[in-house]
């Protein structure tokens, strides 16, 4: 049985990634949630994943819910994301989700529209060719 937890490895906590990542990384923005990624040092072959929620959210429960549902979201779907990949999501606070299922809608939207997903690039190269 595979381990389903989200260990410290697999968490950005330093400063400097989060700067590396934010300045020298691709940003795309979905409704209610922002997303930089960048490739992973080199060495560096799992999904890892960072948050920065604003003040601007709300108070501290409503911050520490939309975290608790981003890492819940990110670390259900972490084997359908590209390895070798940092992520960082960033809620906005034109809206906070109610449910884990919109949270995990909301991330998978947006690795999809910025084309993060492992059998994504398949798809497109298979019905460019047709």
């Amino acid at each position: 049985m595979t381990s389903q937890g989200f260990p410290r490895g697999r968490r950005l906590h330093l400063k400097n990634d989060f700067k590396t990542i934010i300045r020298g990384g691709t940003r795309i923005q979905g409704p209610g949630l922002v997303l930089w990624w960048k490739p992973a040092p080199l060495g560096k072959d799992d999904v890892r994943m960072g948050l920065v929620v604003s003040k601007k959210l709300g108070n501290a429960v409503v911050r520490n819910r939309a975290k608790r549902l981003l890492r819940e979201a990110f670390r259900l779907n972490r084997k359908k994301l590209k390895s070798g990949t940092d992520y960082i999501f960033s809620p906005r606070t034109n809206e906070c989700w109610a449910e884990a299922d919109s949270a995990e809608n909301a991330v998978l939207d947006l690795c999809r529209k910025a084309g993060l997903l492992c059998g994504q690039e398949n798809a497109q190269d298979a019905a460019s060719s047709l």
